[in-house]
């Protein structure tokens, strides 16, 4: 199904104008028509995808900045404007490679290569990087007492290059494992390394295979560039990163005092954790990056809350306007994004409308993301560079499956904070039950851009549409032919009464949270709230 983009735009102005905001807030019939005019207009051909940094994703923003100002909200982002404008860099390895070059004590050197033997790192700034050093073996890479893990205790990596193990432990909670590993180049800088080397578990190495290094090699990286031109890098102290096959990471202990095999089995035994020791031998990183800087901006509204004290503090909703952009050489190239995330940032416009209407007692900021696609970017900038001070929760709304009648929805993370008794009191207004997460080894929690305010240590939600009614064949179908493909297009059989009814089950929990006596509270033990926000005051766990 193809609708020209003048078309779509005519639509939803003549339902715009129909529909002014009313003094009540009882579900509008309309709804349903604002929400197909919203997900018509921004999965458009025209908008080819709303790419970041594209001219679609500029034409998306404009029109999300005029549908904020149509129901009601004032300009939210910097400067009192609509839009909180940054750059990105789009980075990946350049036409001459990258290599690791090793040279054994007394021996010959051997070099990987980029997509061959390994997988890099992609640096930072355009052009060649070296960096030299020789290398220590440090377990698993985990600094972490409070846990008894401790890799690096009497290890001297000040200058060097590291060497661990992909994952954690066998027998670590997943939660905690994902929370390790995300740590371990900041680990590694903190001890005074310059580079690290990952190598594969005998439980990772069915992923991580030869064929997928080769897969990913010329992949690209994204990153937000700080307003003083920096690009970010999460431990810039890390000159260099590389993921080893299984053959080179052989090579690489050949001499060294424990052959890889040696160090896998113990690895692979419940609570095993090999000690580190040195590598004889230097070892050599060149790294050449090629690099595309891009401007994109956020779209921020703001609804003032009726509370004169309380409305100093804010309740963040969120959803990503980006998608895929162009890709492939078929005859239909468009990544149009209906669910993903047209669907999305319509019903989330649908409840900042509800809300306007009657402000809760704190303040909203409703904001359309860019370069979620791109990991999570623009979240992570609006995280690190907040356009409010005060920010106490986040609901975040992102790819809802819109094609059946739910009757119950998923809330991811909101087990880990007082926001859960909320969001599941909000669910039962509509009639719809909170069910838990379906598909836990999907590890939804950290995908999303509601992520990005965890790690700023502000509690957040992301809601789903359930599996229940019909709901599990619908996601199943959604992820085997619509999940980032050219077909998640205005052809997809939305049903628009179950979309509204979605914008009315967030509205009312961003409700709840905005109206509620205390602001949400992190658990106490909770591993999040433990990590991003140690200081914060805490509830008892229920």
């Amino acid at each position: 199904m193809r609708m020209t983009v003048v078309r779509a735009f005519a639509l939803s102005l003549a339902l715009l104008q129909a529909a002014p905001v009313a003094a009540q807030v009882a579900p509008d019939p309309g709804a349903e028509r604002r929400i197909e005019a919203d997900v018509v207009f921004l999965a458009d051909d025209a908008l080819e995808g709303r790419g970041t940094g594209q001219r679609g994703y500029d034409l998306a923003a404009l029109y999300v900045q005029s549908r904020m100002q149509s129901i009601g909200l004032r300009p939210g982002g910097p400067e009192g404007q609509w839009l909180q404008p940054f750059k990105v860099a789009r980075l990946g390895i350049a036409a001459e490679g990258a290599t690791l070059s090793w040279t054994p004590a007394g021996g010959e050197p051997v070099i990987w290569r980029s997509g061959q033997e390994a997988l890099f790192g992609i640096g930072r700034e355009a052009g060649r990087f070296v960096q030299p050093g020789e290398l220590v073996f440090v377990g698993f890479g985990i600094d972490a007492p409070e846990l008894g893990m401790s890799d690096y205790a009497g290890l001297d990596v000040t200058g060097k290059i590291v060497v661990f193990l992909s994952g954690a432990p066998v027998g670590t909670d997943p939660a905690v494992a994902e929370r390790l590993e995300a740590a371990k180049a900041r680990t590694a800088e903190a001890q005074g390394a310059i580079a690290t080397v990952t190598v594969n578990t005998a439980a990772s190495a069915s992923r991580y295979t030869d064929a997928l290094l080769r897969r990913f090699a010329g992949r690209t990286e994204t990153v937000w560039i700080s307003p003083d031109g920096t690009p970010r890098r999460q431990a810039p102290g890390i000159r260099a990163t590389a993921f080893l096959g299984d053959a080179a990471a052989e090579a690489l202990f050949a001499g060294a005092a424990r052959s890889y095999a040696d160090i896998r089995r113990e690895a692979a035994d419940a609570g095993g954790r090999p000690a580190g020791f040195a590598l004889p031998g230097q070892a050599m990183f060149e790294v050449h990056t090629r690099r595309e800087d891009l401007q994109t901006a956020n779209v921020v509204g703001m609804i003032e809350g009726s509370d004169p004290e309380l409305k100093a503090e804010y309740v963040i909703m969120t959803a990503h306007l980006d998608h895929l952009g162009l890709s492939g050489t078929g005859p239909d190239r468009i990544n149009n994004g209906a669910l993903d995330n047209a669907g999305g940032v319509a019903s989330m416009l649908e409840a900042a409308r509800m809300l306007a209407q009657a402000p809760p007692r704190r303040s909203v900021l409703v904001v359309a993301l860019s370069a979620e696609e791109m990991g999570l970017i623009g979240s992570d900038y609006l995280a690190r560079y907040p356009v409010a001070e005060g920010v106490v929760a986040n609901v975040n709304l992102d790819m809802p499956i819109l094609t059946y009648d739910f009757t119950d929805v998923v809330a991811f993370g909101a087990e880990h904070s007082t926001m859960g008794p909320l969001v599941a009191a909000a669910a039962q207004t509509e009639g719809v039950r909170l069910s838990p997460d379906p598909m836990p080894e999907q590890n939804v929690f950290t995908r999303s851009d509601h992520y990005s305010f965890v790690q700023a240590g502000i509690p957040s939600v992301m809601l789903a549409t359930g599996y229940a009614n019909g709901g599990e064949a619908a996601w199943g179908q959604f992820f085997a032919n619509g999940y980032h493909k050219t077909n998640d297009d205005l052809s997809t059989p939305l049903n628009w009464s179950a979309a509204a009814r979605f914008a009315r089950v967030n509205a009312a929990i961003a409700r709840a949270i905005a109206d509620a006596e205390r602001a949400p509270l992190w658990y106490e033990g909770n591993v999040y709230g433990d990590r991003f926000a140690p200081a914060a005051e805490r509830a008892p766990a229920p």
